[in-house]
Parts: structure tokens; C-alpha cells; sequence
């Protein structure tokens, strides 16, 4: 009976190995999505703030007070810098946050359930939807500054420039919510496995 229980634990510890191999190529081949979609959205936000800028004004108004009448002003030339440097920047930033944390030793890392994911086995999972959240973030980002992009343009169509207040909201809350989801859903990832899973 001896050498069948041997067999038997073999058996479990393969299907525990082939497992984790299959859901880390699962991971691996997901990122590929969100990192397609990135490249996109980021091409498609440099054409689109390429294209309009010529229907800029010279001078425009870049900042609006709660009534949307303008109080702040740039050169076309600034706004656009402006823009297309903190779309690049906030989009980039928490990838450049992310991708690191898995050179960092696991007591300077603060996740949920944290002492069950940085276990040596569950690390580089770990890792991996770190760095799959922080390319959606990513993406979120850079649909936010087109849009933002759009208000000023919109805004600055008539004279005197106003700008949609109801727009304004609407991004914003897009936006928000966009970011509670993607929280919810990381928190959801990091969640401690039902009894019997992984």
C-alpha cells in the first residue's frame, strides 16, 4: 500500500504543477490585452490631439471656474505639450510603480491578504496581476486626457470660450468610476482562495 500512497502524492503534486503552469500561461497570455488595447488608446490619443490642434486658438482657455467661463489661459503650443507630457506621464506612472514592486523584498509590499500572495510559490502570480492592473490603469488614463483633450477643444470653439459644465461631470464621474471598478477588481484578485483552491 506504501508505494501506491507514494504514487498517489506524485499524482496530486503534478496536477498542483500543471495547475500553476496553466493558470501562469493564462496570466501571461491576458496581459496581452490590455497591453494591445494600451498601445491603441496611446496612438489613437496622439493622433487625435495631433489632428485638432489646429482648431485651437492661438491663446486658449485651459482652465474654467464652476460657472465653465474661463479663468486660466496658454498658448496652443503649451496645451498641447502640456497635454500630450501628463497623458504620457500619469498613463506611464503606475506601471513604472508596478513593474518594479517584484525586485522588492516582500515585507516592503503592501497587498491584500499579503502573507498569503507573497509566499515564494504565489509570488510571481503575484506579480503578474500587479502589473495586468497597472496596464489598465494605464489605459484608463489615457481615455481620460483625450477626453479632457475634447472638453478644452469643445470649449474653445465659441467666443467667449465656455465650457460644458454637464461634460465636465460626466468625464469626471466616468472616470471615477472607472477607477473604483478597477480597485474593486485588484482587491477581488488579491482575494484568499475558497477552501480546496489554489
Amino acid at each position: 500500500m506504501a508505494p501506491v500512497a507514494g504514487l498517489h502524492g506524485s499524482g496530486v503534486r503534478l496536477e498542483s504543477a500543471k495547475s500553476g503552469l496553466e493558470k501562469a500561461f493564462v496570466m501571461k497570455k491576458s496581459i496581452w490585452i490590455p497591453l494591445t488595447l494600451l498601445v491603441v488608446l496611446y496612438v489613437g490619443f496622439l493622433a487625435f490631439v495631433g489632428s485638432t490642434a489646429h482648431r485651437l486658438p492661438e491663446r486658449l482657455a485651459t482652465h474654467f471656474n464652476a460657472s465653465g467661463e474661463p479663468d486660466g489661459w496658454m498658448s496652443r503650443a503649451g496645451h498641447v505639450r502640456f497635454v500630450l507630457l501628463v497623458g504620457s506621464s500619469i498613463s506611464l506612472f503606475m506601471i513604472a510603480i508596478c513593474y518594479p514592486v517584484r525586485f522588492l523584498p516582500a515585507g516592503l509590499i503592501n497587498i491584500p491578504n499579503r502573507d498569503h500572495w507573497l509566499t515564494p510559490e504565489r509570488r510571481p502570480q503575484a506579480d503578474r496581476i500587479l502589473l495586468h492592473h497597472s496596464v489598465w490603469f494605464a489605459c484608463l488614463c489615457v481615455t481620460f486626457m483625450a477626453a479632457l483633450h475634447y472638453l478644452v477643444l469643445q470649449a474653445n470653439q465659441v467666443v467667449p470660450p465656455q465650457l460644458s459644465v454637464a461634460a465636465v461631470l460626466l468625464v469626471i464621474g466616468s472616470f471615477m468610476v472607472g477607477i473604483l471598478a478597477w480597485i474593486l477588481t485588484l482587491l477581488f484578485r488579491f482575494r484568499l482562495p475558497s477552501p480546496g483552491g489554489a
